[in-house]
């Protein structure tokens, strides 16, 4: 059976959508953890002759210093797309292209603690030798859960409905 798709939607669709990063979640998120280090540092740095406190304090700094470095990274990769979705498949910024065939599984996970945003990722399960999961975090993405799906959706369809010699 044929979904509708409006000329507007199908011209739309001819063309991959690329989604970037977000320079503002990316500079709030750089922030947050700055803050949290050096917070977590002063804290280890005052339990000086507590060996298991400051074991505790150094792993946590160590976490939120892991965390800085993951919201410093994509600032320098801000002009390249972050994922690709168009009618081929969802390319990931390694190169990585899994195409709607092979998906046998596409979920954005969104998970929080009272209100608290604490995991936000794609996670596409597939038919292919490597990868079989491929993960994503889009926390810092300028995308959201319904707009992914929609998209996804939108090119999942109208790559099926594309004919056979493109």
């Amino acid at each position: 059976m044929e979904i509708y798709s409006s000329s507007q939607n199908k011209q739309k669709t001819q063309k991959p959508r690329e989604v970037y990063y977000s320079r503002t979640k990316l500079i709030m998120g750089a922030l947050i953890w700055t803050l949290a280090t050096a917070f977590f540092g002063a804290l280890t740095a005052r339990m000086m002759g507590n060996t298991s406190g400051m074991a505790v304090g150094a792993v946590i700094t160590c976490a939120a210093l892991w965390m800085l470095y993951g919201c410093l990274r994509p600032l320098g990769k801000l002009d390249k797309p972050a994922l690709t979705i168009g009618r081929d498949g969802i390319s990931f910024e390694d190169g990585l292209l899994i195409g709607w065939g092979d998906m046998t599984e596409n979920t954005y996970i969104s998970q929080s603690y009272m209100g608290i945003p604490t995991l936000k990722l794609i996670q596409i399960k597939t038919t292919l030798e490597k990868p079989k999961v491929k993960k994503m975090r889009v926390a810092a993405l300028d995308i959201d859960s319904d707009e992914y799906l929609a998209l996804c959706d939108t090119y999942s369809q109208s790559s099926v409905m594309a004919p056979a010699g493109r």
